[in-house]
């Protein structure tokens, strides 16, 4: 269900993005409902709350309440179904008496009036018996004083003791006989931690110097799960071996070795120092393209967890024995107060991934960088008022391809696609809560 919530509003507002002249206000009214759930639930999932952000949350909450009626229509009970129904049969005899009595020249009009009339009756029955009343809803109520009385609510989520239940009860149930399968999973469950509590205590008495026996230090040893890195530093990897100089990387990413060198130059004037730029003579230099990028993005409110975000760019492989595959990604592209709402911010289509070297010689400068199609701001470089989304599209074609440093990649952007006609996307803000914070 969290992750459904990511994507409900861009795919919400695509679906009802032209609208008739008597759909524009519910239209408006049900992705402002929407928006203002999903902002509530985005607040109410920090780690840490202020006076404002439970101001935030307390407003949005205000704000969904206060249009979510428009969603009454979908919350019919069965006896309120039965009830339209038989609305519906008393309104088709009246019509049918009715039609008798005029003349067929007026039928057509006291037709389309009369369905205008049944719908609105139905409307107005339908709100009349349905409502929102369920624990779930209501409980929303409560989160404000909830974060006031014992802090964040993550504390308190179900998610924990869930995923506990996959190690202390169903595994169990997987290796008993399924006769008198209680007392074994207990059994089971109980050796298991009473194994875990001795390894603690043998690492405790370990570091803290006692004389342990070899066998026991040796089994300790094997048991020590390998350190993992820190993910602090971006990650090529998925390495091509039929790739050698700048014109054969040229021919296998169907773009005019001329332009990969003006771009390479280009880079090198404006990204580099002068004792580090590329040398004047680039198509015979060493490349090595790649098929994937590791872009570690430090969690929201986390000072050392890291999401890492997986960029592909395969070209024309296939991934998977499906389509080639080229992401979207956020590239920092100027200022803050650049380019509107996104502060800074482009999405670009990944074209391609590889490394070059200044020279021949082993010792010479290994540049990491990146191939990319950069979209440009919709109209007004500010969210739209109906849905608080960004619209961007694809630059002019005569500009196909960017070179850009692999740092100033931030991570994956998240795109809805607003037309499959045109090149146009809705850029998601609300895919996590870094995201949200960042990005306009």
């Amino acid at each position: 269900m969290r992750n459904l919530g990511r994507c409900l509003l861009g795919v919400l507002a695509v679906a009802l993005r032209q609208p008739d002249s008597t759909q524009v206000q519910p239209f408006r009214r049900a992705l402002t409902c929407v928006r203002s759930l999903l902002d509530f639930t985005m607040m109410a999932q920090y780690q840490c709350h202020t006076p404002e952000t439970i101001s935030y949350m307390k407003e949005y909450a205000m704000q969904f309440h206060e249009t979510k009626d428009i969603f009454l229509e979908f919350r019919i009970s069965k006896r309120t179904q039965e009830k339209v129904d038989e609305l519906c049969k008393e309104l088709r005899r009246q019509r049918t008496q009715m039609r008798e009595r005029v003349p067929p020249s007026q039928r057509r009009r006291i037709c389309d009036n009369d369905h205008e009339g049944e719908n609105a009756q139905h409307l107005e029955l339908i709100h009349s018996k349905s409502n929102f009343n369920f624990v779930q809803m209501h409980l929303i109520s409560h989160f404000r004083d909830h974060t006031h009385m014992f802090g964040n609510i993550l504390m308190y989520s179900t998610v924990y003791s869930e995923f506990a239940h996959e190690e202390q009860i169903k595994d169990g149930w997987r290796i008993s006989n399924k006769i008198d399968a209680a007392r074994q999973i207990l059994s089971s469950y109980g050796r298991q931690h009473a194994i875990c509590m001795r390894f603690w205590n043998l690492e405790f008495l370990q570091r803290a110097g006692a004389d342990l026996p070899t066998k026991v230090v040796e089994h300790l040893e094997k048991t020590r799960p390998a350190p993992t890195p820190p993910a602090y530093r971006r990650i090529l990897k998925g390495r091509r071996d039929n790739i050698h100089d700048v014109v054969h990387f040229a021919r296998v990413c169907n773009i005019s070795p001329k332009m990969i060198c003006q771009e390479l130059i280009r880079y090198s004037q404006l990204s580099l120092p002068p004792e580090h730029r590329l040398p004047v003579i680039l198509r015979a230099l060493p490349v090595e393209l790649l098929t994937q990028l590791e872009i570690p993005v430090l969690a929201f409110q986390e000072s050392g967890v890291y999401d890492v975000h997986r960029a592909r760019c395969m070209r024309a492989r296939f991934f998977r024995n499906q389509t080639s595959r080229n992401d979207c990604i956020l590239i920092q592209a100027g200022e803050e107060n650049m380019y509107g709402a996104l502060r800074g911010c482009l999405p670009a289509r990944l074209i391609a991934l590889f490394k070059i070297r200044s020279g021949y010689m082993q010792q010479d400068t290994v540049y990491r960088l990146a191939g990319v199609q950069f979209m440009s701001l919709v109209d007004s470089r500010q969210p739209s008022d109906v849905h608080g989304l960004v619209t961007v599209q694809l630059r002019d074609v005569t500009r196909e391809l960017t070179i850009v440093d692999i740092g100033t990649i931030l991570g994956l952007a998240h795109l809805i696609p607003e037309t499959y006609t045109h090149c146009r996307w809705l850029v998601n803000r609300r895919i996590n809560l870094r995201t949200l914070n960042e990005i306009y």
